[in-house]
C-alpha cells in the first residue's frame, strides 16, 4: 500500500500555464479546477495558474463572460489556454420564470444584473443597487432614513387608482403599480430585507410574453431574484465587510442669521407695502414706498426670550447644524460554499447597521442563508433553500428634521443658567426643544420584523428529455410597529392628555406550491422542443392588531405598556385571506437555432374577484431571428451579432383590490332607538358581481446588436401596453346613498422605448475602460374613464382625464410674476405685484376651478444611468450615475419653507430668489403676502452621481503568501454629488411629506473582502 501511494504522488505533477482572451491577452482570476476533484486554482493579475495534475487530468477553465474550457493534461510542461468571449454573453443564463434559458435563446424583454454589478457598490439594500443600472426600471428613493423601503416601477404606471387622494397622487406607503417580487420561487414584498451579498442574479421581465408566465400577477412586471447556491468543488469560504461614516449630502441652504433678519425686514415692508395699494383713488406703491414705508421689529424679534437682544448682538442659532451628527455605517457577510459527489452547499450570515445622521435613526439587519441541493441518484435530485432576516428600524421623531430648520436662528435653546428651553419661541407653542426629541428618546418610532422564506424541491428525470419537479415555498413574515410620543414632543407639548403610545402586530403567511413538468428533445434534426406544464396554489393569510391608548403619567412605558395610557382610543384586530390557483405551459421551438418561437398560457383563479369571474386565460407568443447566423451574414467581419424579436402578450391584475371587495360590506354605526342611543351596522358599500380581472396587452419590438468582436452591445426596445378594464371607483349619483363602486371601468396606455448600450472603449494588456448606458422614456395615458366622465378631479391637485397621465397635476398654469406695472390688470384677478400671475384659460376675468389644466405629471419623461469601468492592472475605478428628468408636482418642502409662505416670518426659510420692489427679476413671488396656495410646484429633476468606487486586488504572489484564493480592498464614495435646482433635501423625495422626512446621506465606505 505504501509502494502504491509513493508511486501515484510521484506520478503526480506541477503544470503551469497562463490563460489569454481572443486577443492575446491575459485574464486574471480564472478559476482552473480538475475536473471531478476538489483541487483547484486561480490565475493571477497576468493569467498565470499553477495545478498538480496527474497524466490524464482534465483541467476545466471557467471565467464570467467567457465559454467554459477545457483542456487534457498529456505530460504538456507549460499551458497556452485561450478562452473565447461569450458573444454578447449569449451564454449567460437567464431566469424567466418556472425555468431557465441561455440569453442567446430569448425572444422577450428581458434584463439580467449579475453579483458582481449588485455587489460592486457596496449598497445596503438591492434597490438601491438597482437604481440607475437596468433601463425602463424606476428605482426611487422614497424616505432618506435608513432602512426605508423604495418605490419600483417597471414600464410605467399601468394601475389609475394608484393614488392617494388627499396628496397629489402620490402613494409611497402602497403602490399598486409595483412588480411582482419572486425570490427563489417565493412571491415577496419587502426586498430591502435582503443582504446584496446573498444574491446571485436578478432577472427582470418587462414585456408581457415574458411576464404571462406568472399570468395575473406579471402586469407590471417581474423581477426573479434568485439567491446563490453551492458550486461543485473545493470548499471556499469568504469574508466581506465594509466601515463608512454618513453625513449629510446636498443640505438645504437656509437663511443664516443675518439673513434671517433681513428676510424679517422684507416680509414686514411686503406686508405694510401691500396695505397702501388703493384701487379706489387709485394709487399705486412705489419703490420708494417700499423703501420707507415704516416697519415695527417688536412683534418679530420679542424681548421676553431675549430674542430682541440676539438680534442686536449678532448672536444666533444654527439649529439645523446643531442636531447634525455622522452615522456609523457598518457590515459582515461570512460565507462557505462548495459540494462533491452530488452534494452542493452553499451557507452564509450577514449583519448591517446603518445609522442616520440626525436623532436615534438607525436600521439594522440580521441574514442568515442556506442552499443545499443533492443528487440523490442519476434520476432524483433534492434541494432546500432557506432565508432568515430579522431587521429593525427605528426613524425616530416624525418632526425633527422639519422643526429643526422651521426655528429660527434668532431664538435660544437655553436660558441664561444654560436649562433648556421648552418652548424657544414665544411667537408659537406648537413647538417644543427639539432636542428632548434628538437625544431624550421622547419619540420612538419603532419596527421590528421577522421574515422566513424557504424553498424545498424534488426533481424527478426518469429520461434524459423529461423531468418532473415539485416545489413547496413558504413565506412567514411577523412585524412589530411601535410608537411612543412622549411628554415633551411637539405632538404632546407637555400635556399628559396629549401622549400617546401605539403598538401594531402583523403576522403573515404564504406558501406557493408549484408542480412543473420539463420535456426538452429534438424532434427532427434542427428541431429543437422544450415543453413546461405547471400547476400551482398561492395561499395568503394575514393577521393584524392595534392598540392606541392615550395619557400617559410617564414616558418610561415607551410602547410595552399601552394598558397604562388612561384614554383608550383604538383596539382593534383584523384578518384577511386569499388563493390563487393557476395551470399554466410555455412551449420553445427552435428551428435551426435560428428561428424562435415562444407560445405561453396560464389560466389564473383568484378568490378576490366576483363569483363567476375568477377565471381568466393570459396567452403571449414571441419570435425571435438570428440573424447574424444566416449565411448571408456569416461573413460579415464586423457584425458580431444580430438578433430581432417580436412578441405580443397578455397579464392580469387583481392587486388592486383586497380580498371581498367584489362583496358589499358593513360598517359600524350608531342608532337612536326611541330614547336609547344603540350600535348597530349599515350597509357601507355596493356589490359588484360583475368584477374581473384588470388585464394588460402589450406588443413589443426588440432589437440585439454587438459589433467590432462585441465591443459595441446595443439592445433596444419599442413597447406598447395597454390596459384595459382597469379596477377604480366609478362616481354614484347621490341619490343612491354611495359615492363610488368598485368596478372594472377604465383604460391606460404606456407605450415607449428603451435603450441599453455597452461598450468597451479602451483595451490594451494593461487598460480597460467599459461604458454602460441606459435610456428609457415611457409616455402614460388614461384612454378610458369611467364610462360616461372625460375628467375627474381628486384631491387637492390631482385629476383623472383622458389623454393625460394617471398621475397627473391640476392647477393653475403659470405665467410669470405681476410686475410694478401690472398693477391694474392683476387688481382685475384679485392679486398684487410680486404675487404668480395665472393664465385665465378662457379668458372671462376671474381664475375658479374652470381655468385648472394639467400643468405637469409626477412621472417623469424619462429615466436614464451610465456606469464607466476603469481597470488598470490591479486598480480599477467605477463611477456610477442616474438621472431622472420631466416629473413635476406640489412639493411639501416648499410649503413649509418657501419665503412667499405666508406665515409672518415666524419661521426660518430656504434661501431663494424672491420677488420685492427692489428686486423685481426675481423667480420666485414675494415674501409673506404672494403665497396662495397653488404655487409650491416644482420640477425635481436630477443627476445623481450614485457611487464612485475604487478597487484594488492583490496578485497571486501576494495571495500565495497570505494562503487566500483571493484579497480586494475598496473604497467608495456613496452619493457624493447631486445636481438639481431643487432647493431642498433631495428631488427623488421632494414630492412626500415633510412630517418623518430625513437628510439624504453620502457615506464614505472603505470594503474588505477575502476568500480562502
Amino acid at each position: 500500500m505504501v509502494l502504491c501511494l509513493t508511486s501515484i504522488s510521484w506520478a503526480q505533477t506541477k503544470v503551469s500555464g497562463t490563460v489569454t482572451d481572443d486577443q492575446g491577452l491575459s485574464l486574471p482570476g480564472v478559476n482552473v479546477i480538475v475536473k471531478g476533484s476538489n483541487t483547484g486554482a486561480a490565475t493571477d493579475f497576468d493569467g498565470n495558474f499553477q495545478i498538480a495534475v496527474n497524466n490524464g487530468d482534465v483541467l476545466v477553465f471557467t471565467y464570467l463572460g467567457y465559454v467554459r474550457k477545457e483542456v487534457t493534461f498529456t505530460g504538456q510542461t507549460f499551458l497556452n489556454v485561450k478562452m473565447q468571449e461569450d458573444a454578447s454573453e449569449l451564454d449567460e443564463v437567464v431566469v424567466i420564470g418556472y425555468g431557465s434559458v441561455k440569453r442567446t435563446d430569448l425572444t422577450g424583454a428581458v434584463a439580467s444584473i449579475g453579483t458582481k454589478e449588485i455587489t460592486q457598490q457596496k449598497k445596503t439594500d438591492l434597490g438601491q443597487a438597482l437604481q440607475g443600472r437596468i433601463a425602463g426600471v424606476d428605482v426611487r428613493t422614497t424616505n432618506n432614513k435608513p432602512g426605508a423601503p423604495l418605490s419600483f416601477d417597471i414600464r410605467g404606471n399601468t394601475v389609475i387608482q394608484n393614488n392617494d387622494e388627499t396628496r397629489d397622487g402620490l402613494n409611497f406607503d402602497g403602490d399598486l403599480s409595483k412588480p411582482l417580487f419572486v425570490v427563489d420561487g417565493v412571491f415577496f414584498d419587502d426586498i430591502n430585507i435582503l443582504n446584496p451579498s446573498d444574491i446571485q442574479q436578478v432577472d427582470i421581465l418587462k414585456d408581457a410574453s415574458a411576464t404571462a408566465i406568472y399570468g395575473s400577477r406579471g402586469a407590471n412586471g417581474v423581477v426573479i431574484i434568485t439567491t446563490k447556491n453551492g458550486v461543485e468543488g473545493i470548499t471556499r469560504f469568504t469574508y466581506e465587510a465594509t466601515l463608512g461614516i454618513n453625513s449629510v449630502a446636498n443640505k438645504p441652504d437656509m437663511f443664516t442669521g443675518d439673513e434671517y433678519v433681513a428676510f424679517v425686514e422684507d416680509v414686514l415692508r411686503s406686508s405694510a407695502w401691500q396695505g397702501l395699494f388703493d384701487y379706489d383713488t387709485p394709487y399705486y406703491p412705489t419703490v420708494s414706498d417700499y423703501n420707507n414705508v415704516p416697519i415695527d421689529f417688536s412683534g418679530e424679534f420679542r424681548s421676553s426670550n431675549e430674542e430682541a437682544d440676539n438680534v442686536a448682538n449678532r448672536r444666533y442659532t444654527d439649529w439645523q447644524n446643531d442636531y447634525l451628527k455622522t452615522g456609523i455605517q457598518t457590515s459582515h457577510t461570512i460565507a462557505m460554499s462548495g459540494g462533491s459527489n452530488g452534494l452542493t452547499y452553499n451557507g452564509s450570515i450577514g449583519y448591517l447597521s446603518n445609522e442616520g445622521v440626525m436623532g436615534i435613526e438607525k436600521f439594522e439587519r440580521y441574514n442568515l442563508s442556506t442552499a443545499i441541493t443533492k443528487k440523490v441518484s442519476d434520476k432524483f435530485t433534492a434541494g432546500l433553500k432557506a432565508y432568515l432576516s430579522l431587521s429593525e428600524r427605528e426613524t425616530g421623531s416624525n418632526e425633527l428634521f422639519r422643526s429643526t430648520l422651521r426655528l429660527a436662528p434668532t431664538v435660544n435653546p437655553r436660558d441664561p443658567d444654560g436649562n433648556l428651553i421648552l418652548f424657544p419661541d414665544d411667537q408659537d407653542g406648537r413647538f417644543t426643544n427639539p432636542y428632548y426629541e434628538a437625544y431624550e428618546d421622547a419619540w420612538l418610532n419603532n419596527t421590528r420584523a421577522l421574515d422566513v422564506i424557504a424553498n424545498v424541491f424534488l426533481n424527478y428525470t426518469p429520461t434524459k428529455w423529461l423531468s418532473f419537479k415539485t416545489q413547496f415555498a413558504p413565506n412567514l413574515r411577523t412585524t412589530r410597529h411601535g410608537q411612543q410620543f412622549g411628554l415633551l414632543t411637539k405632538s404632546a407639548r407637555n400635556d399628559e392628555t396629549r401622549t400617546r403610545a401605539y403598538y401594531d402586530a402583523f403576522f403573515d403567511t404564504s406558501y406557493t406550491w408549484d408542480n412543473i413538468v420539463d420535456m426538452n428533445f429534438d424532434v427532427a434534426e434542427g428541431h429543437n422542443l422544450k415543453t413546461t406544464l405547471i400547476s400551482s396554489v398561492y395561499y395568503r393569510q394575514d393577521e393584524y392588531s392595534n392598540i392606541e391608548t392615550r395619557n400617559f403619567d410617564t414616558d418610561i412605558y415607551q410602547y410595552y405598556n399601552t394598558a397604562a395610557g388612561l384614554d383608550v382610543r383604538t383596539y382593534a384586530t383584523d384578518y384577511e385571506k386569499e388563493t390563487l390557483s393557476s395551470f399554466a405551459g410555455r412551449l420553445n421551438y427552435s428551428l435551426n437555432d435560428k428561428y424562435l418561437f415562444t407560445f405561453t398560457g396560464r389560466y389564473d383563479g383568484s378568490s378576490k374577484l366576483a363569483v363567476g369571474h375568477e377565471w381568466a386565460f393570459f396567452p403571449s407568443a414571441a419570435f425571435a431571428w438570428k440573424a447574424s447566423d444566416e449565411t448571408f451574414l456569416k461573413n460579415v467581419d464586423w457584425l458580431s451579432n444580430l438578433k430581432l424579436r417580436v412578441s405580443y402578450g397578455e397579464s392580469g391584475n387583481d392587486n388592486v383590490i383586497g380580498p371581498y371587495q367584489s362583496f358589499a360590506f358593513l360598517n359600524g354605526a350608531d342608532y337612536v332607538f326611541g330614547e336609547d342611543h344603540l350600535n348597530g351596522v349599515q350597509v357601507a358599500g355596493l356589490a359588484n358581481q360583475e368584477l374581473t380581472w384588470e388585464r394588460s396587452k402589450e406588443v413589443n419590438v426588440g432589437i440585439d446588436l454587438a459589433v467590432i468582436q462585441n465591443r459595441v452591445r446595443l439592445g433596444l426596445e419599442v413597447y406598447n401596453k395597454k390596459t384595459v378594464d382597469a379596477i377604480l371607483g366609478k362616481t354614484l349619483s347621490a341619490i343612491s346613498g354611495y359615492g363610488t363602486a368598485i368596478g372594472n371601468y377604465g383604460s391606460v396606455r404606456n407605450k415607449g422605448v428603451e435603450i441599453t448600450l455597452n461598450t468597451t472603449n479602451v483595451q490594451t494588456e494593461n487598460f480597460k475602460w467599459t461604458t454602460s448606458l441606459n435610456y428609457a422614456r415611457n409616455k402614460n395615458e388614461i384612454i378610458e374613464l369611467d364610462g360616461d366622465l372625460d375628467s375627474y378631479p381628486y384631491g387637492n391637485h390631482g385629476v383623472r382625464e383622458i389623454g393625460q397621465p394617471v398621475d397627473a397635476i391640476y392647477s393653475y398654469q403659470f405665467d410669470g410674476i405681476w410686475q410694478l406695472d401690472e398693477a391694474a390688470e392683476a387688481h382685475t384677478y384679485g392679486a398684487f405685484p410680486g404675487q404668480w400671475k395665472y393664465v385665465d384659460q378662457n379668458d372671462d376675468g376671474l381664475l375658479n376651478q374652470d381655468d385648472n389644466v394639467v400643468i405637469g405629471s409626477i412621472s417623469p419623461d424619462w429615466i436614464g444611468g451610465m456606469t464607466n469601468t476603469f481597470s488598470y492592472k490591479n486598480l480599477d475605478l467605477t463611477v456610477q450615475m442616474h438621472a431622472r428628468f420631466g416629473a413635476y408636482g406640489h412639493s411639501e418642502f416648499y410649503n413649509n419653507f418657501a419665503p412667499w409662505q405666508n406665515d409672518r416670518a415666524k419661521f426660518n426659510k430656504v434661501d431663494l430668489d424672491y420677488w420685492s420692489p427692489n428686486n423685481q427679476g426675481a423667480k420666485y413671488p414675494a415674501a409673506q403676502y404672494a403665497s396662495t396656495g397653488n404655487d409650491y410646484y416644482v420640477d425635481v429633476d436630477f443627476i445623481k452621481i450614485g457611487n464612485i468606487g475604487l478597487g484594488y486586488n492583490f496578485n497571486q504572489p501576494m495571495l500565495d503568501k497570505l494562503k487566500m484564493s483571493s484579497l480586494r480592498l475598496t473604497l467608495d464614495l456613496q452619493n457624493p454629488f447631486t445636481f438639481t435646482d431643487y432647493a431642498g433635501p433631495d428631488p427623488e423625495t421632494a414630492l412626500g411629506n415633510t412630517y418623518n422626512a430625513g437628510y439624504m446621506m453620502k457615506t464614505v465606505l472603505f470594503g474588505l473582502k477575502l476568500a480562502y
